[in-house]
């Protein structure tokens, strides 16, 4: 099939992403646990495979060949775009934290909201941002203490900070505008 991609046949093309995005998905989604990203992995394999036909050796079966894209894609993601990612969203976080209210009575109205915030988080995850945000230890010790990996610690904290930004949108949007 892939001797047809390489002729530059479309429809050999469509029929190998009809039959593999789906499992190819899944499998970045059993990586990264993360609709988008394992979505954007799935993709980007099936561009490049189509953009470098023409220079693509498989040398093995062409099932194999995309399994091993998507993994290499889901691991590059994990070692170089979720920790950069996460400290985009520890900083966006930062920010909604920082922009203090002016009288103490709305000081102390955000604060409450934090603390409940941080308290509604499932009990690994707030556990994890504790560690990270009050006793300051870095995702590798973290892992280390709690006898998890550095993914499984990166992957909460995630979930952590997409949750606090959810829960304290309204509270930011509210000292944004007034």
């Amino acid at each position: 099939m892939f001797e047809r991609i390489k002729r530059d046949d479309l429809k050999a093309y469509e029929a190998v992403f009809r039959q593999y995005y789906q499992q190819l998905y899944r499998f970045a989604y059993n990586y990264l646990r993360d609709q988008v990203p394992s979505e954007e992995m799935a993709q980007e394999v099936f561009l490049y495979i189509w953009e470098k036909r023409g220079q693509i050796e498989i040398k093995t079966t062409l099932k194999t060949y995309l399994y091993s894209a998507i993994k290499n894609k889901c691991l590059n993601y994990i070692k170089y775009e979720l920790p950069r990612k996460n400290e985009l969203e520890e900083s966006h976080l930062a920010m909604m934290m920082v922009n203090q209210p002016e009288r103490e009575e709305d000081s102390e109205r955000m604060r409450r909201h934090i603390d409940a915030a941080v308290n509604e988080l499932p009990t690994k995850c707030r556990h994890i941002f504790m560690l990270s945000r009050n006793a300051g230890l870095t995702y590798e010790e973290i892992a280390e203490e709690l006898e998890l990996s550095v993914k499984t610690v990166e992957n909460q904290m995630s979930i952590a900070l997409k949750k606090l930004r959810e829960s304290l949108k309204p509270l930011y949007d509210y000292y944004q505008n007034n």
